[in-house]
C-alpha cells in the first residue's frame, strides 16, 4: 500500500516498500511538555511557566466574522450586481504596528498596538453543526468536543487549578455578564460555565450584571455579623446531612465546601469592595461607557487589580 506524503517529511519515512522508524515529529517548543499527557503516557506533567498574572478574557458571542475584523481577504467596493461569490471582505485592509499583517479598516486602534497581541488564523473548528452555536462554544471553553460523558472544565476552571488564586480572599475565576435564565439556544450561562470534574472550588463566581455585583458580595443590610455567622454554621450543618451527599465523591463533597470556606471568606472581607463600579470616578466610568458590556469591562480590570485570576 501507498500512501501520498507531504513534500516536506523526511525521506527516511518511507523507503520503498520497507517499513522503517519514523523521525519523531516536530512540535512547538510550549508543546512538549504535554505531549506525554496527551499520549496517555503516566507522571507528573509539566506545565508551560506562565507569563501573566491574571488574565481577562473579552468573548465577543456572534457577530464578528473573520474576513470583516482580523483576516481580511480580497476586497471589491460594492456596486449593484456585484456577485456574492467576489464579496469576502466588506471592508478593505489597513496596515498595523507589525509589519507583513494587516486587518480590516474600522480597526485603527487596535491596528496600532498589534505589536503588543498574537493574532491566530489557524484555528480549525470541528464539524458540530453549522447552527449549533453552544456546541463550538463548548468546545473553545472547554478544548473537549461535545458531547461528553462527564462535565468537563472551563479554561477559567483550569487556570484557576493549575495556578491557584493571587488573593486568598477574592475568587480566582469570575464570569461577567452572563444572565441566568434560559432563553433556549440564545441561554447566556451555558453547560461548559462549570468546574466540572475539578471540583466545585474551581467554578466560577457568576455575575450577571456588573451594576449588581456589589448586592453579591454583601449581606442583606439588616443581618448583623453575629447572625450572618450563625446562618453559615446552619448552613453548613444542613450541606452535611442533605441526603444527595451519597451521590458525591469524597473530593467532590471535600471541594464544595472548600468553596463555601472561600464564598464566606469574600463576604466577611473589605475586598469585597472591588465589586462596587460605583466606587470609581465618574471620569473613569464614562470611558467604559453605560453599555452592560462596557461595565463588565471595568468590573472586570476592578477585579484583577484585586487579586482575581481569570475574569471572563
Amino acid at each position: 500500500m501507498k500512501f501520498e506524503l507531504e513534500p516536506s517529511a523526511p525521506e527516511s519515512v518511507v523507503r520503498g516498500s520497507s517499513c522503517v522508524p519514523c523521525q519523531q515529529p516536530r512540535s512547538r517548543p510550549w508543546l512538549r511538555p504535554l505531549q506525554g499527557a496527551e499520549s496517555g503516557r503516566r507522571g507528573k506533567i509539566e506545565h508551560p511557566k506562565p507569563t501573566a498574572d491574571a488574565c481577562i478574557l473579552l468573548w465577543m458571542g456572534g457577530g464578528m466574522a473573520a474576513p470583516d475584523t482580523f483576516d481580511p481577504k480580497r476586497f471589491e467596493p460594492f456596486r449593484v450586481g456585484l456577485p456574492v461569490k467576489d464579496m469576502l471582505s466588506t471592508f478593505p485592509a489597513i496596515e498595523t504596528a507589525v509589519s507583513g499583517v494587516q486587518i480590516c479598516e474600522g480597526l485603527e486602534h487596535i491596528a496600532q498596538v498589534m505589536d503588543r497581541a498574537t493574532l491566530i488564523r489557524s484555528a480549525v473548528q470541528p464539524d458540530l453543526g453549522s447552527i449549533l452555536h453552544s456546541r463550538h462554544q463548548y468546545h473553545w471553553h472547554t478544548g473537549y468536543v461535545p458531547p461528553q460523558t462527564v462535565a468537563c472544565p472551563h479554561l477559567g476552571s483550569w487556570v484557576a487549578k493549575v495556578l491557584g488564586p493571587r488573593n486568598p480572599v477574592m475568587p480566582a475565576f469570575i464570569n461577567i455578564g452572563q444572565r441566568l435564565e434560559g432563553v433556549g439556544e440564545s441561554e447566556e450561562l451555558k453547560a461548559f460555565t462549570t468546574a466540572g470534574f475539578l471540583g466545585s472550588e474551581f467554578g466560577p463566581m457568576n455575575l450577571p450584571f456588573p451594576n449588581e455585583a456589589a448586592q453579591s458580595v454583601r449581606p442583606p443590610g439588616a443581618m448583623t455579623g453575629s447572625r450572618f455567622e450563625n446562618r453559615n454554621r446552619l448552613f453548613r450543618k444542613l450541606v452535611d446531612h442533605s441526603p444527595q451527599r451519597e451521590y458525591l465523591s469524597d473530593y467532590q463533597q471535600q471541594s464544595m465546601l472548600r468553596s463555601l470556606d472561600n464564598a464566606y471568606r469574600l463576604l466577611s472581607s473589605d475586598d469585597r469592595d472591588a465589586f462596587d463600579i460605583g466606587l470609581e470616578s465618574e471620569e473613569n466610568r464614562a470611558i467604559y461607557g453605560g453599555s452592560r458590556f462596557g461595565q463588565g469591562c471595568l468590573l472586570a480590570r476592578r477585579l484583577v487589580e484585586s487579586g482575581a485570576r481569570f475574569v471572563k
